[in-house]
């Protein structure tokens, strides 16, 4: 649940409630309900927002199941690529990709 995993991901980063409310403006409350309230919509807008701050990517929020931590590492460097490392990547991992 997105809930579960914004405490998760907010708690691992060692960020408190208040830090990562100031980093997506927000507030303390919001967030905190967040975490606690599974029925809680937050707008696609903060979604962004508090993917960005976790370093994370919004699917990746969004999915309930676990991500490896080496997946995380990797997208966190793969954003960091310019376009043309991304290409060259891409077409590594399309040699190697099992048919």
């Amino acid at each position: 649940m997105l809930s579960e995993k914004i405490r998760e991901l907010r708690t691992s980063r060692g960020l408190s409630l208040e830090q990562l409310a100031a980093q997506v403006g927000s507030t303390k409350s919001y967030i905190w309900e967040l975490e606690k309230k599974p029925d809680i919509k937050p707008s696609a807008d903060l979604v962004s927002k508090i993917a960005q701050a976790l370093d994370v990517t919004i699917d990746s929020l969004m999915d309930a199941r676990k991500t490896n931590d080496r997946d995380t590492v990797f997208f966190r460097e793969y954003k960091e690529l310019d376009d043309e490392t991304k290409e060259q990547l891409m077409s590594i991992l399309k040699a190697i990709k099992p048919r």
